[in-house]
Protein backbone atom coordinates (compact mmCIF):
# COMPACT_ATOMS: atom_id res chain seq x y z
CA UNK A 1 0.00 0.00 0.00
CA UNK A 2 1.43 3.46 -0.93
CA UNK A 3 2.18 5.06 2.60
CA UNK A 4 1.08 8.44 1.35
CA UNK A 5 -2.16 7.91 2.93
CA UNK A 6 -2.41 7.07 6.79
CA UNK A 7 -4.91 4.48 7.42
CA UNK A 8 -7.52 6.87 8.80
CA UNK A 9 -7.20 9.34 5.84
CA UNK A 10 -7.54 6.21 3.61
CA UNK A 11 -10.55 5.18 5.35
CA UNK A 12 -12.17 8.55 5.19
CA UNK A 13 -11.78 8.93 1.14
CA UNK A 14 -13.42 5.50 1.10
CA UNK A 15 -16.04 6.29 3.03
CA UNK A 16 -16.58 9.88 1.22
CA UNK A 17 -16.79 7.92 -2.42
CA UNK A 18 -19.22 5.67 -1.20
CA UNK A 19 -21.47 8.85 -0.12
CA UNK A 20 -21.27 9.90 -3.22
CA UNK A 21 -21.52 6.89 -5.49
CA UNK A 22 -23.45 4.50 -3.87
CA UNK A 23 -26.42 4.08 -6.52
CA UNK A 24 -27.42 -0.16 -5.86
CA UNK A 25 -25.05 -0.21 -3.89
CA UNK A 26 -26.93 -1.60 -0.52
CA UNK A 27 -23.00 -1.55 1.54
CA UNK A 28 -19.32 -1.67 1.02
CA UNK A 29 -16.19 -3.06 3.27
CA UNK A 30 -12.52 -2.56 3.21
CA UNK A 31 -11.03 -5.84 4.09
CA UNK A 32 -7.52 -8.22 3.63
CA UNK A 33 -4.63 -6.74 4.34
CA UNK A 34 -5.02 -3.01 4.54
CA UNK A 35 -8.11 -4.09 6.98
CA UNK A 36 -6.04 -5.63 8.82
CA UNK A 37 -3.34 -3.61 9.44
CA UNK A 38 -0.90 -5.75 7.44
CA UNK A 39 -0.26 -3.97 4.45
CA UNK A 40 3.01 -3.68 2.80
CA UNK A 41 3.95 -1.45 0.46
CA UNK A 42 2.64 -3.21 -2.74
CA UNK A 43 -0.50 -4.51 -1.20
CA UNK A 44 -3.98 -3.37 -3.09
CA UNK A 45 -6.78 -2.24 -1.47
CA UNK A 46 -9.64 -4.97 -0.97
CA UNK A 47 -12.51 -3.61 -0.99
CA UNK A 48 -16.22 -6.12 -1.04
CA UNK A 49 -19.76 -4.98 -2.11
CA UNK A 50 -22.89 -5.71 -1.66
CA UNK A 51 -25.29 -4.65 -4.42
CA UNK A 52 -29.39 -4.18 -3.89
CA UNK A 53 -29.81 -6.86 -6.78
CA UNK A 54 -27.46 -9.19 -7.72
CA UNK A 55 -25.06 -8.36 -11.26
CA UNK A 56 -26.06 -10.71 -13.73
CA UNK A 57 -22.69 -12.81 -14.37
CA UNK A 58 -22.14 -11.67 -17.24
CA UNK A 59 -21.44 -8.08 -16.31
CA UNK A 60 -17.77 -8.97 -14.63
CA UNK A 61 -17.00 -5.64 -15.53
CA UNK A 62 -19.64 -4.03 -12.29
CA UNK A 63 -16.72 -4.50 -10.00
CA UNK A 64 -13.84 -3.23 -12.65
CA UNK A 65 -15.17 -0.39 -13.54
CA UNK A 66 -16.12 0.26 -9.77
CA UNK A 67 -12.17 -0.26 -8.64
CA UNK A 68 -11.02 1.82 -12.17
CA UNK A 69 -13.19 4.56 -10.30
CA UNK A 70 -11.38 3.97 -6.76
CA UNK A 71 -8.27 3.69 -8.14
CA UNK A 72 -8.39 7.05 -9.96
CA UNK A 73 -10.24 8.53 -6.40
CA UNK A 74 -7.64 7.14 -3.59
CA UNK A 75 -4.74 6.80 -6.12
CA UNK A 76 -3.63 3.64 -5.08
CA UNK A 77 -4.56 0.08 -6.38
CA UNK A 78 -8.13 -1.28 -5.62
CA UNK A 79 -9.41 -5.00 -6.15
CA UNK A 80 -13.38 -4.71 -6.08
CA UNK A 81 -15.18 -8.22 -4.92
CA UNK A 82 -19.20 -8.61 -5.40
CA UNK A 83 -20.32 -10.07 -2.36
CA UNK A 84 -23.63 -11.03 -4.09
CA UNK A 85 -21.42 -13.52 -6.08
CA UNK A 86 -18.62 -14.14 -3.77
CA UNK A 87 -17.57 -17.86 -2.51
CA UNK A 88 -18.84 -18.18 0.97
CA UNK A 89 -15.25 -18.64 2.56
CA UNK A 90 -14.17 -15.03 0.61
CA UNK A 91 -17.60 -13.65 2.30
CA UNK A 92 -16.53 -14.69 6.22
CA UNK A 93 -13.31 -13.32 6.00
CA UNK A 94 -14.84 -10.23 4.48
CA UNK A 95 -17.33 -9.90 7.63
CA UNK A 96 -14.89 -11.13 10.26
CA UNK A 97 -11.78 -9.00 9.36
CA UNK A 98 -13.54 -6.43 7.36
CA UNK A 99 -14.75 -2.99 8.15
CA UNK A 100 -18.01 -1.31 6.91
CA UNK A 101 -17.17 1.44 4.96
CA UNK A 102 -21.09 2.48 4.38
CA UNK A 103 -24.15 1.14 4.98
CA UNK A 104 -26.75 2.20 2.53
CA UNK A 105 -29.76 -0.23 3.35
CA UNK A 106 -28.84 -1.65 7.13
CA UNK A 107 -31.51 -3.81 7.14
CA UNK A 108 -30.67 -5.57 3.62
CA UNK A 109 -27.22 -5.64 5.12
CA UNK A 110 -28.31 -7.35 7.71
CA UNK A 111 -30.35 -9.80 6.45
CA UNK A 112 -27.13 -11.02 4.11
CA UNK A 113 -24.80 -11.00 6.72
CA UNK A 114 -26.78 -13.27 8.92
CA UNK A 115 -27.66 -15.89 5.20
CA UNK A 116 -24.33 -15.39 4.87
CA UNK A 117 -22.65 -16.76 8.16
CA UNK A 118 -25.30 -19.60 8.32
CA UNK A 119 -24.14 -20.90 4.97
CA UNK A 120 -20.55 -21.03 5.97
CA UNK A 121 -21.23 -22.38 9.31
CA UNK A 122 -23.20 -25.36 7.52
CA UNK A 123 -20.38 -25.86 5.26
CA UNK A 124 -17.82 -25.29 8.09
CA UNK A 125 -17.23 -29.39 8.52
CA UNK A 126 -16.80 -29.72 5.08
CA UNK A 127 -14.35 -27.39 4.90
CA UNK A 128 -12.27 -28.41 7.62
CA UNK A 129 -12.40 -32.10 6.55
CA UNK A 130 -11.01 -30.61 2.91
CA UNK A 131 -7.87 -28.95 4.73
CA UNK A 132 -7.32 -31.75 7.03
CA UNK A 133 -7.30 -34.37 3.83
CA UNK A 134 -5.26 -31.62 1.41
CA UNK A 135 -2.78 -31.18 4.32
CA UNK A 136 -2.25 -35.04 4.98
CA UNK A 137 -1.94 -35.63 1.36
CA UNK A 138 1.00 -32.98 0.96
CA UNK A 139 4.41 -34.70 0.71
Amino acid sequence: MNSDLSHETLIHRLQTFFVHNHEGIVCAYLYGSVARGEAHRDSDIDIAVLYVEEPPPTLDGLGLDLGSALEQYVGQPVDVAVLNRAPVDLVHRVLRDGQLLCDHNPSARIRFEVQARNAYFDLLPYLRQYRRVTRSSKP
